[in-house]
C-alpha cells in the first residue's frame, strides 16, 4: 500500500475539484449499507467502465499518464454526504475487481476515511491517493464535518514498473 498526499499538481487538483464540485455535474442517487445494517444515500459518477469512456471522461483521462496505468477498468467518484454520526460501512467490505490495482483519490478532506478489513485507515485529505492490491478488502464512512465526502475510485492494470508519474 502506497499512500501519496499532494498527488497532482495544485492547479490539476483545483480544477478537478471545481468541475466535480460545480452545480452541473451530473451525480446519479446509490445506497451503501452501513456498519448496523441500515442504508445511507450515495451518489455516484462514472467516467470510464469496461472500455467504455462517457463524455465527462476528458476531464480525468489525464489520470491514466499520472497513474502509469497499462490498462483502465474503471475511474468513478463517489459523494457520501454528511450525517450525524459517522457511519463507518463495515457491512459492505469489498474489494472492487480482483488481482488488479485500486487507487482511492480523495479530493477534500474532512473526518471520514477509508478502513481495510486488515486494520489500516486511511484519512480522507484532500490530494491524497491511496494505492492498493485490489485483493485488501475494504470500505468507505460518511462524514461529519463537511458537506460530503468526495472521493475517486480507479481501477487499473499498471504498467510493468508499477510506478505512478509525479509531474512537479
Amino acid at each position: 500500500m502506497k499512500v501519496i498526499d499532494n498527488f497532482l499538481r495544485e492547479d490539476e487538483f483545483k480544477t478537478l475539484r471545481t468541475y466535480i464540485s460545480s452545480t452541473e455535474f451530473p451525480w446519479y442517487f446509490g445506497k451503501v449499507v452501513t456498519g448496523n445494517k441500515g442504508e445511507s444515500a450515495q451518489f455516484v459518477h462514472t467516467f470510464y467502465v469496461n472500455d467504455t469512456p462517457t463524455s465527462t471522461w476528458p476531464h480525468v483521462a489525464f489520470l491514466r499518464g499520472r497513474l502509469n496505468i497499462a490498462s483502465l477498468v474503471r475511474i468513478k467518484v463517489n459523494l457520501n454526504p454528511r450525517t450525524e454520526t459517522l457511519q463507518v460501512h463495515k457491512d459492505s467490505f469489498h474489494i472492487d475487481y480482483p488481482d488488479i490495482t485500486t487507487a482511492v483519490y480523495y479530493l477534500n478532506t474532512c473526518d471520514g476515511y477509508t478502513l481495510f478489513e486488515d486494520g489500516p485507515k486511511v484519512n480522507s485529505v484532500e490530494n491524497r491517493i491511496v494505492i492498493f492490491d485490489s485483493n485488501m478488502r475494504h470500505t468507505g464512512t460518511s462524514c461529519t464535518n463537511e458537506a460530503g465526502r468526495l472521493v475517486m475510485n480507479i481501477n487499473y492494470f499498471p504498467c510493468n514498473d508499477n510506478q505512478y508519474v509525479n509531474v512537479d
